[in-house]
């Protein structure tokens, strides 16, 4: 059941404050930039019309979305690595891990994704959103009010007076 425009008014605020709290990183310095760039492969996907229903899954097209956007903005240390934030996210309220049948327990003993995907393909079916979330990422113009906030936490020098260009993603550091 789709929400009303106020509730998706509502809700954005929320899912804003939630990223924005979320837990990331911060070994070596500054907050890595892994689960942002990860939430901003997911709006790519669904603005490529890729992701209709509630079901992320851990494939070649989120792992190419994330990798692109990733190089963008890569800094010396830091690895394109998406299982990562796949597997982290879950600490926030709005992922959740759809668990593979039978993996219950094996996946309630995982602390980390291990950097590769094996762990993630092995224990984990694909990630659905909580529904507030889900019917953002489905309306065009909360979904890009998303994009542009959190391009902006990535780039706090972005202005974004004008539309967010649409590709790339982010603007290449010079």
């Amino acid at each position: 059941m789709a929400e009303s425009q106020e509730d998706l008014i509502q809700s954005l605020p929320r899912l804003k404050a939630e990223i924005e709290k979320m837990q990331r990183d911060t070994t070596h310095g500054p907050k890595k930039p892994h689960k942002l760039v990860m939430l901003l492969a997911v709006v790519d996907l669904f603005e490529k019309g890729l992701i209709k229903d509630n079901k992320i899954f851990f494939d070649s097209q989120l792992i190419e979305s994330f990798s692109t956007i990733f190089n963008l903005i890569r800094i010396k240390r830091e690895w394109n690595q998406p299982a990562p934030p796949f597997f982290h996210l879950r600490t926030s309220r709005f992922w959740h891990h759809q668990i593979i049948s039978g993996r219950e327990i094996d996946y309630k003993k995982l602390t980390t994704s291990g950097g590769g995907s094996k762990r993630i393909l092995d224990n984990i079916e694909y990630v659905y959103l909580s529904d507030y979330c889900f019917q953002i990422m489905c309306d065009k113009e909360s979904r890009q009010d998303l994009k542009e906030f959190l391009i902006s936490a990535l780039n706090p020098y972005a202005s974004f007076a004008e539309a967010a260009p649409v590709n790339p993603l982010i603007g290449k550091r010079g």
